[in-house]
């Protein structure tokens, strides 16, 4: 077996990015949160990018119904904790990697921990956690760390970036934390495409909220992919290009469509509004 060379093995990078550039990379930390149906493409990508350092989490195992769109999910996978399956998988790449790990999720007690001098925070909690969601957002910008969220809908994805001079969780999404579950779910989910392509081929009739299911396929999986982790690596080399909420990019790949938007007042937008409560009947929730 050849030995690992961190400059050759990322040399392809180069004239993309400069060579001062790649060593900022490879003395970067991200914090990635989850590691199922994007978080360990969001890590296997920065990975090939050169990215050195990494805090990871998830304390879920791969399962059958994860094979159409989690990177780590394979028979020999099923079972096994996708956190391991995926530090495994990134040491494979990039041996010098230092990866942190998080078993046991992240919570109010490590939380802290988790973001301790790390540079950026890719959001890839399962969609559903939205307190989950808040908690580690709401930290990052106290500490005054940049967070980039995709979500992959239909062929397409919705992209948000999170900085101390956005707009807050709760300013944009204006949940209302005494409502169900769904209803939550609900009004994240149009936050976060506001263009909402997806709808017009979605099948409404999959979507179960209140069992936490939606419909995923592995290309709106990777075009997330590419967004995200391409306003990461912005976030480290180039952080004057970053556009924080209530800025919003919306692409459909199935419609060749591109939204890229500021959305006035985040979800409390009138227009927002008329839109959730069309949703409410559509889903009679």
């Amino acid at each position: 077996m050849e030995n690992f060379d961190y400059n050759l093995a990322f040399s392809r990078n180069h004239g993309i990015t400069s060579t001062e550039e790649q060593q900022r990379l490879k003395n970067s930390t991200i914090a990635i949160a989850g590691m199922g149906g994007v978080g360990g493409d969001y890590l296997i990508t920065l990975l090939r990018a050169g990215v050195g350092n990494f805090k990871i989490s998830d304390f879920d195992e791969f399962e059958i119904g994860n094979f159409n769109r989690q990177y780590g999910a394979t028979i020999s996978t099923v079972n096994r904790k996708k956190m391991d399956v995926m530090h495994e998988l990134a040491l494979d790449i990039n041996p010098e990697a230092n990866i942190k790990t998080y078993g046991e999720g992240i919570n109010e007690d490590n939380v802290d921990d988790f973001l301790a001098n790390v540079d950026v925070f890719v959001d890839a909690v399962e969609f559903f956690e939205i307190s989950v969601h808040r908690m580690i957002i709401n930290a990052c910008m106290e500490q005054g760390i940049p967070a980039i969220f995709g979500v992959p809908l239909g062929f397409g994805v919705g992209m948000l970036v999170y900085t101390p001079e956005g707009m807050s969780f709760d300013e944009y999404f204006d949940l209302d934390y005494n409502a169900s579950t769904e209803l939550q779910v609900l009004k994240m989910s149009l936050g976060c495409a506001p263009a909402g392509f997806h709808l017009k081929y979605v099948d409404s009739t999959t979507v179960d909220l209140a069992n936490r299911k939606a419909p995923s396929i592995a290309s709106g999986c990777k075009l997330a992919t590419g967004m995200v982790i391409t306003q990461t690596l912005l976030a480290i080399l180039h952080p004057s290009e970053l556009k924080p909420l209530p800025h919003y990019t919306c692409y459909d790949a199935r419609l060749n469509k591109l939204k890229k938007g500021y959305l006035w007042m985040g979800n409390r937008n009138p227009i927002q509004k008329i839109k959730f409560f069309i949703a409410r009947r559509m889903l009679s929730i």
